[in-house]
């Protein structure tokens, strides 16, 4: 597994807004944060028309994994964002069909190989119901970090190695 940078600064609770705009202000703290260019910023909203990526769960708890090319990203991060009320996503393979997203997992990778490896742990992650009801739940920006860090068995993901 790649190292990646996960710290609470990157983590937004109780988020609300339209999918668009919860993507930009997500984005937008990466850039914030250098840890992408900012072209990661349209970079991931292009994809998000062109190749949905909102997923439907055995859950009540539907995510999505916005993400964009390799040359938009300084260093490997993920940003998190738990939705106060769902946000409209177009579901990945089925852009003819929405899901009500509550979380957002963005991912900043630089290497391609890294955000296959990436997606895989996270699609194992999101089959676990309770797992998943756990981080909906989170009541604080930390409780998320160690959760994701404990559950998803990343490398470098303590907040503060940057």
């Amino acid at each position: 597994m790649a190292d990646f940078y996960l710290g609470a600064n990157l983590v937004f609770l109780q988020m609300s807004g339209a999918r668009e705009d919860i993507l930009r202000e997500m984005a937008e703290n990466l850039v914030k944060e250098d840890l992408v260019e900012a072209s990661f910023v349209s970079g991931i909203i292009e994809r998000e028309k062109e190749y949905p990526t909102g997923l439907p769960t055995g859950s009540s708890i539907s995510v999505a994994i916005p993400h964009t090319d390799i040359e938009h990203v300084k260093r490997n991060a993920i940003s998190i964002a738990v939705l106060k009320e769902p946000a409209s996503f177009r579901v990945m393979g089925e852009s003819s069909m929405e899901t009500p997203v509550s979380i957002i997992f963005m991912l900043a990778m630089k290497e391609s190989h890294a955000q296959l490896s990436l997606l895989k742990d996270l699609m194992t992650f999101l089959q676990d119901e309770a797992m998943l009801r756990d981080l909906y739940d989170s009541a604080t920006k930390e409780e998320v970090v160690r959760l994701i860090d404990r559950n998803l068995s990343l490398t470098a993901s303590k907040g503060g190695d940057r």
